[in-house]
């Protein structure tokens, strides 16, 4: 019987070379495993992927053998959701933070704990604690980050703000490379924008303030449509900002607010609040404010659940912030009143990149992911065309919290994969050291550790010569709306007005809440009704 299985392998083998298909591997024990592994992305995370799991393929003694097939980005999430719902299915699949809990609600996904609990190569506590939970769901409750783990967090993508040093240099801004007690010894200002015996200064380490997020956009606009504008400037518009998570959150503000509520079966519902008008509070430096048994530090912010129970005397001690509607406002001035973003005209005839690439913003919201991207179309600095550029912290609100958001991304292992410890083991080696340090050696993307992101991630012959500024990041950037319920539907309800009427100046934000408020929020309850 073993001749005959052996001769029957054989011949499988030799099948398998004659029409090109995956080669018969074998471990010390003679058996040997071909998993299946699906990704997507653009020409450069495609090669660097090949090249990952040839390494594996050629290094890894367990007989393991992964055919990896890369996907159009455009098609890969119905792809997936294709072969989720068929018999043959991949067995290790890429998953953004956005589409993973429609795929685990479909129970796609298999649960890692386990995995990951027995595991000498992976250790979850050692990665970024924000990432990690982008990828726990708790099915019963519909509620992420916390419940089981489907997915093993492969990089994050924190955002910062790009900058053309051509366009700063332009209009005579000296640009600062100094800590704030540095700056405040030398200049007597900690601010991150200001004008220091007749010379304007702008600081690439501390973050700018709406203010002067503001004026330093004005200075850097030479639109004819901005009513405020510097015709020195090379830049048509000031930044391009294309997003309002970072305006929200500095403030306490959010989209979307889970309200607890002991009658309801699930304890509590999910409010949508994005056009909230409340006060948001900030405790002040060296006070304490405690308010329904949660005591708050300096610097934090009361939550959505606490502030509407903060006394006059717990008022005393908080800075009033903005609402989250203020936010939204400001982020909606910059392209529709002030003209120093660019509109929707505009944006949908250029790539993303393209508009900073191009030089007709001075300044870019873009998360680490674009840096590949930039690296390879900004032309060098002595082309006529070209300019130097680096990042700087993604601005916040006057005594509000450092915010903006981060993509992310995990390597998953399906439910009906056959092969789940060979899957397993190759999450191992590619979330693992070897192959975190081959993505983020290469500069495409953040690993999935600081320790990493130390070593590996920051290069000094790379630009942008400030990474130091995504380290900060990474800490604390959360995931974008994308990412909080198990469909898309209540964020298309109004974000596509939002980013062509409102911002194109066709509507007002007072007339975006009425037309799609409830709808909204009829969609939301709609998840927790079933």
């Amino acid at each position: 019987m073993k001749k005959i299985i052996r001769k029957l392998v054989s011949i499988a083998c030799g099948a398998a070379l004659l029409f090109g298909l995956a080669a018969c591997g074998g471990g010390g024990d003679g058996s040997s495993t071909t998993i299946a592994f699906w990704g997507y992305g653009n020409e450069v995370e495609i090669q660097l992927t090949r090249e990952l799991v040839d390494e594996f393929n050629k290094t890894n003694t367990s007989g393991i053998t992964v055919n990896y097939t890369p996907v159009k980005t455009g098609d890969y999430e119905q792809k997936i959701q294709n072969a989720l719902a068929g018999r043959s299915v991949p067995d290790v699949i890429i998953a953004g933070d956005g589409e993973v809990k429609p795929w685990i609600e479909r129970g796609g996904l298999a649960e890692l704990d386990e995995f990951a609990a027995n595991s000498d190569a992976i250790n979850i506590e050692e990665m970024y604690q924000e990432g990690v939970s982008r990828y726990r769901y708790d099915i019963d409750q519909r509620k992420g980050g916390e419940g089981k783990l489907y997915g093993i967090l492969r990089d994050l993508s924190p955002t910062a703000l790009f900058y053309n040093k051509k366009a700063f240099a332009a209009v005579d801004i000296e640009i600062l490379t100094l800590s704030a007690e540095e700056q405040m010894a030398q200049y007597g200002t900690d601010a991150a924008y200001f004008e220091h015996e007749g010379q304007k200064y702008f600081s690439n380490q501390i973050a700018l303030n709406w203010d002067e997020l503001l004026s330093l956009s004005q200075y850097l606009t030479s639109n004819e449509d901005a009513p405020v504008r510097n015709d020195r400037s090379i830049t048509k518009y000031g930044i391009y900002v294309t997003n309002w998570f970072g305006f929200g959150w500095s403030v306490g503000g959010d989209c979307l607010e889970w309200v607890e509520d002991p009658s309801l079966p699930r304890g509590g519902k999910y409010v949508f609040t994005l056009f909230d008008d409340t006060p948001n509070y900030s405790v002040k430096e060296g006070e304490t404010v405690t308010v329904n048994g949660t005591e708050y530090a300096e610097g934090e912010i009361v939550d959505y659940n606490d502030k509407g129970a903060l006394t006059d005397a717990d008022k005393a001690k908080c800075w009033e912030l903005p609402s989250q509607l203020d936010a939204m406002e400001y982020f909606v001035a910059l392209s529709a009143t002030h003209g120093v973003s660019p509109r929707p005209d505009v944006t949908s005839s250029n790539s993303s990149h393209g508009i900073f690439s191009s030089g007709q913003a001075a300044m870019f919201a873009a998360g680490v992911n674009s840096m590949g991207i930039l690296r390879s179309t900004i032309y060098p600095e002595d082309h006529p065309a070209g300019f130097d550029w680096d990042v700087a912290p993604w601005p916040k609100a006057e005594h509000g919290i450092a915010s903006g958001h981060s993509g992310s991304t995990a390597y998953c292992i399906t439910e009906k994969s056959t092969k789940k410890e060979a899957a397993w083991e190759f999450i191992e080696y590619a979330a693992g050291v070897e192959g975190e340090t081959k993505l983020a050696g290469a500069g495409f993307s953040y690993p999935n550790t600081k320790a990493l992101a130390e070593a590996v991630f920051v290069q000094p012959d790379q630009k942008p010569a400030n990474m130091g500024i995504f380290l900060d990041a990474a800490e604390y950037q959360r995931v974008g709306d994308w990412g909080y319920l198990p469909s898309k539907a209540w964020i298309n309800e109004w974000a596509n007005d939002l980013n062509t009427k409102v911002l194109g100046g066709t509507m007002t934000l007072a007339e975006l809440c009425q037309a799609r408020e409830a709808s909204t929020q009829a969609i939301i309850d709609g998840y927790y009704d079933e």
